[in-house]
């Protein structure tokens, strides 16, 4: 019995520090503060084989418990045998079985790991008619009551001792000492402790299947693999390279001791000097049928209870619940949005750490890495095809009755939608989120932004409103100009250190030719100058998408036009968002500026900060003086700091620009003192799209947007429109 205090191996645990830290695998360890100081039998939920080699290990590296946990009888034998004993496995043939289980659970010396599931649930499929069910060579059956029996069986032993002491019935206790590889000296901490069972949950993100090293590597050498190896192999190899974040949560602690106590039969035979030694013998004597499946069930509810919810699961969900054949990107990425939103305010918990940052970069057509990364493993498993951004299901593949070795690689997105079906209450809000009329979304969408950007000017203005510098609230205050039944708007955004008001002029035009029209307010704009002060150049950037998605939702076309820093600005957009936009507009955008003074605000910038290290408040140089063309808009103050964030915007502009393929229409004015007009020509020749035109219009101001030029403006963007609008 020198298995009784010899699970994993310290070299085991070198070995898998070593394979960890060399993947690209993530483990992040949720509440275990659950676990308590008592013998404690974890039971977890089975997906990939991985399972059996690192939880052992976590248990040990972050809970520092040796844990014994029960394999198949086939996992032993040869060298791969040898190395899950080192793992703490212990055979379900193994005749100390019970031994090895009962006395850890009796002294806490060692925890114990079982799978309920009893196998790899690789579907994930565990609900059927409201009943916890599982896939088995061609059936399915209820999860196994191993796990409960284990922790009832102990608990019926730690009450048996406590009765044979109580009543001085010393050699019927030497007996089940002995019997247990016991002591008198054991027997104290055995009374003073309770078994408790810590449900487990294991979700990994993303899951992705693709040919990858180790499955080359093992088909190099092993020849006429199976399939099921092969599967496996492209799962879990693809995990460890590729990178997979494994979310690991430990739920509250159950006692199996209240089930114990509920059952009368258990509690007659604990109070007797038979041993019950013989498994047979104590379960015809002492059948635990009901409780162990009243415990099961508590255990398996409290599992899959927390499964980490994460972006994967709410796009499959919508996907496959959806009665179209086809939807179009925008509409599911706007109910994902609004779902992800709704469980956060829920507060729903065990949300992937992803989906409690600002989910609006979804909705904003920008590259989104999981967003494309579902989308492609969809198109890559011949799920959906995408054709002018609609996504379009393959019905066959969506009906299809998959084979439970391989549905893995045939389709992940069933898999997904499986994993959420032990939460009625996530599936009763995406069920209702999918059945939803695409208008509705895209009215909520609307008018969540909407408010928003309302909400962040009303906030920013009591922030830093100063009583002598601080405009009226009507000029830095963003707009939305509507028009009924409307199907073409345009963004407008306005210039460095200005406010929506500068475009008004430009919108009101504009809007007079039948569009609808939104005034973007830069963060850090229409306020004062120590807001953009505090600002960087990514959070005019958001204030622009917040603005496109209020247009997406709103009209069927639209393009983008921005003055001076708002140009370039727009051209970033046209550059990330593709053919979404039909057309953009770029007037006096800064690529050069002819201030030699901008060059060294870098550093200015550095030298400030230095001085702010040293908490020196003399030398710096936070502002310089400002004499706007439009004082009653634009700030008096120009700081320093966001002088440097316009130059990085605009190096950024400036690499992107070939990468623009719509229509774009360039106007500069010929002699402005603030931007070089040279700037003009070079987004010309540099944006990418064959179908662009430059135009330039006499002034000796910048701001060519207001004032006696404004008309000559607004009448060459309108032609621009006409000809891009279909």
């Amino acid at each position: 019995m020198e298995r009784i205090s010899q699970p994993i191996t310290k070299a085991v645990i070198v070995a898998l520090d070593a394979l960890f830290k060399s993947s690209k695998v993530d483990i992040r360890l949720h509440d275990l503060e659950n676990v308590p100081d008592q013998p404690v039998l974890f039971v977890i939920n089975h997906f990939t084989r991985l399972e059996t080699i690192f939880m052992p290990y976590i248990i040990k590296k972050y809970l520092n418990r040796y844990t014994f946990s029960l394999a198949h009888y086939s996992f032993f034998g040869g060298g791969f045998g040898r190395f899950v004993e080192k793992l703490g496995g212990v055979s379900t043939k193994d005749p100390d079985r019970d031994i090895i289980f009962t006395r850890s659970m009796l002294t806490g010396e060692n925890s114990t790991l079982i799978f309920p599931e009893g196998q790899m649930v690789k579907d994930k499929k565990l609900v059927e008619k409201g009943k916890y069910m599982i896939y088995n060579t061609g059936i399915r059956r209820p999860p196994h009551t191993g796990a409960a029996n284990v922790a009832l069986n102990t608990e019926f032993y730690r009450e048996k001792m406590r009765y044979l002491k109580e009543n001085n019935f010393n050699d019927e206790l030497k007996t089940i000492l002995e019997h247990f590889r016991l002591t008198q000296q054991d027997l104290g901490g055995i009374l003073a402790k309770e078994s408790l069972i810590i449900p487990v949950n294991i979700t990994y993100y993303p899951i992705r299947v693709h040919n990858n090293a180790i499955n080359r590597l093992v088909e190099r050498f092993v020849k006429n693999i199976s399939d099921r190896m092969e599967e496996e192999l492209e799962i879990e190899g693809t995990m460890l390279l590729d990178g997979v974040d494994i979310d690991i949560n430990f739920g509250k602690p159950i006692h199996p001791r209240e089930y114990l106590n509920g059952c009368k039969t258990a509690l007659e035979k604990v109070s007797n000097t038979r041993l019950y030694l013989d498994s047979d013998e104590l379960k015809k004597e002492v059948p635990f049928n009901r409780p162990s499946i009243d415990l099961m069930q508590r255990y398996m509810d409290a599992i899959y209870g927390m499964t980490t919810i994460n972006s994967d699961h709410i796009f499959a969900y919508m996907l496959t619940k959806t009665n179209r054949s086809k939807i179009h990107e925008c509409d599911l990425k706007n109910r994902a949005f609004l779902a992800i939103e709704m469980l956060k305010e829920k507060k729903i918990p065990n949300l992937h750490t992803n989906l409690y940052k600002n989910q609006f970069h979804i909705i904003t057509d920008d590259e989104h890495q999981r967003f494309n990364s579902f989308i492609d493993a969809g198109v890559s498993d011949g799920l959906i095809t995408m054709k002018d951004h609609y996504i379009i299901k393959n019905k066959k593949k969506f009906s299809e009755i998959y084979e439970f070795h391989t549905i893995r690689k045939d389709n992940i997105f069933e898999v997904f939608t499986n994993e959420l079906e032990p939460l009625p209450e996530i599936t009763r809000l995406l069920i209702r989120s999918a059945a939803r009329p695409a208008f509705l979304a895209r009215r909520k969408i609307r008018r969540y932004f909407l408010e928003l950007d309302q909400r962040f000017f009303e906030e920013d203005y009591e922030k830093y409103f100063l009583p002598d510098e601080s405009k009226p609230k009507d000029i830095g205050r963003p707009f939305f100009m509507k028009r009924w039944y409307q199907r073409k708007g345009i963004i407008l955004v306005h210039g460095y250190m200005a406010a929506p008001e500068e475009m008004r002029v430009l919108a009101d035009i504009i809007h007079g030719k039948g569009y609808a029209v939104y005034g973007v307010r830069l963060r850090g704009h229409g306020t004062a100058p120590e807001d953009l002060d505090s600002r960087e150049w990514i959070e005019w950037y958001n204030s622009v998408n917040r603005a496109y998605i209020v247009m997406e939702n709103s009209v069927r076309q639209f393009a983008i036009a921005g003055f001076s820093t708002g140009a370039g600005l727009a051209l970033l957009q046209a550059s990330q968002k593709g053919d979404r936009l039909s057309g953009v507009i770029s007037i006096s955008a800064p690529l050069k500026l002819q201030n030699i003074s901008s060059r060294l605000t870098s550093a200015v910038v550095a030298w400030n900060r230095f001085l702010d290290r040293l908490h020196v408040g003399k030398g710096k140089m936070e502002f310089i003086a400002n004499t706007p063309e439009n004082p009653h808009i634009n700030y008096l103050r120009n700081p320093v700091r966001g002088v440097n964030e316009l130059g990085k915007l605009m190096d950024v502009v400036e690499k992107n620009l070939s990468a623009i393929q719509i229509p774009a229409l360039i106007i500069q004015g010929s002699n402005d003192p603030v931007v070089n007009p040279v700037s003009a020509m070079e987004i010309f020749k540099k944006v990418g799209t064959t179908k662009k035109e430059i135009y330039e219009i006499y002034s000796e101001r910048h701001g060519i947007v207001r004032g006696d030029t404004a008309e000559k403006v607004a009448e060459r963007v309108k032609d621009f429109l006409e000809s891009v609008f279909d």
